[in-house]
């Protein structure tokens, strides 16, 4: 599977132009991760490589209000 990085044009700050960058996600990969559109996830950076995880709960997130 292969997956596209993109820059987008996020805004314009004080006269300069602010960028993002989305990584495009094949849905057969999301399938197979289980992963659902909105979840949060982190980035860790290992040397030149990005590994991407779902969010860690915290104890006080998974608790009930």
């Amino acid at each position: 599977m292969k997956a596209k990085l993109q820059k987008q044009l996020a805004y314009k700050y004080k006269g300069k132009l602010q960028y993002k960058h989305v990584i495009v996600i094949p849905e057969e990969a999301l399938s197979e991760l289980g992963w659902k559109g909105g979840q949060e996830l982190e980035l860790i950076v290992k040397e030149t490589q990005l590994v991407i995880e779902p969010k860690k709960e915290t104890l006080a997130e998974s608790q009930p209000s």
